[in-house]
């Protein structure tokens, strides 16, 4: 999907939406506080998006004024999305609510900080907290958008793939390591969560079920009180299954999604951290936030601590003790001894 805002100067929003399927008719979404939703198509012939290929037909661009939402030019919360995956299309800058600026998150961990995503999308016009949800060109199009510098993207953004868009358009862009061991034990646990409680959660929409369906029967049958069950598990899991949780840090920072991961990949990711911001930890994240804020001059990034499950970090430390897993997570136990030693050193420096 792509899009793009050609005006909004009050009284008239107008712009285009390419669907996936180029050859189908836009469906959008225009919400308003206090209104009920309004759902219409696309209702402008754009010949030229037609002449240069990218839609079939050309009816993809859009109109909004008056007729469409009463009183457009005196509303200020005024959201477009995209009506099938409610992807926000445009929200008018508040600069009350809205920063101006372009702020990127990188984070490796499955368990989405709900709180955290939240509270920060709050501060842009534009969000997209669970950026490993779209598709690539989608992700392309939003790093890439030149009509607001109000923007918010996170999650697991592979940066082999998409950093030099961030860099280019002067994104903030902070990346946030954790301990491995700690990753995996939490991983394991809301894995084996969904897998048992597929229509109760609150994240049956995630990436999680497609990134991890093949591993969900096998981490419902692990006995985490039991060490036999735990390794047992280690020792039956297939390559494919073994891929899925080999070092994703190293993956996110220094590989290709696509790319068997291999000890080289830990020197890439390095170098690739090196392009970003700021580089955080997960157990000085009070000291992360502080450094964000004061990139972002100002105090949007919340220092309470992460959200975590109570049983992870004791279940971390089981799994450090196991060879199987020291083996799985070769390249993120190295990457993160090294991200760990520079953060004492910068410590040290500020001292």
């Amino acid at each position: 999907m792509q899009f793009f805002i050609d005006i909004d100067n009050g009284s008239v929003i107008s712009g285009w939406l390419i669907p996936d399927n180029p050859g189908d008719t836009p469906e959008l979404i225009i919400k308003v506080a206090s209104r009920e939703d309004i759902q219409f198509k696309a209702n402008v012939l754009r010949a030229d998006l037609r002449d240069l290929g990218m839609h079939t037909t050309g009816l993809a661009g859009f109109h909004i004024d008056d007729s469409t939402v009463p009183d457009l030019c005196h509303l200020q919360d005024v959201t477009i999305v995209e009506a099938e995956s409610g992807v926000i299309v445009y929200r008018r800058f508040n600069p009350e609510r809205h920063k101006d600026r372009k702020l990127l998150i990188a984070d490796a961990s499955l368990l989405p900080q709900m709180r955290l995503l939240r509270g920060l999308s709050q501060h842009f016009a534009m969000s997209y907290p669970f950026a490993d949800r779209l598709s690539l060109e989608t992700l392309s199009g939003v790093l890439s958008l030149r009509f607001t510098d109000s923007i918010f993207v996170g999650g697991g953004i592979n940066w082999m793939r998409y950093g030099s868009l961030a860099l280019e358009q002067n994104f903030v862009s902070c990346a946030l390591l954790r301990d491995p061991f700690d990753e995996l034990a939490e991983k394991l646990l809301f894995l084996s969560h969904l897998a048992k409680n597929p229509n109760k959660s609150p994240f049956s929409a995630y990436a999680t079920f497609t990134s991890f369906s093949d591993v969900l029967p096998q981490v419902a049958k692990i006995d985490f009180s039991d060490d036999k069950s735990l390794l047992m598990a280690f020792r039956t899991m297939s390559p494919s299954i073994r891929r899925a949780f080999r070092s994703p840090m190293t993956k996110l920072y220094g590989s290709l999604p696509e790319e068997d991961i291999q000890r080289r990949n830990v020197s890439v990711a390095l170098d690739n951290l090196a392009q970003f911001s700021i580089v955080g930890l997960r157990e000085h994240f009070e000291q992360f936030s502080r450094m964000v804020n004061a990139q972002l001059d100002t105090a949007m990034f919340p220092t309470h601590a992460l959200d975590e499950l109570p049983t992870a970090f004791e279940l971390g430390k089981r799994l450090a003790t196991i060879g199987l897993v020291l083996d799985l997570l070769d390249e993120d136990v190295a990457l993160y001894s090294f991200a760990k030693e520079a953060w004492k050193n910068a410590e040290k420096a500020d001292v």
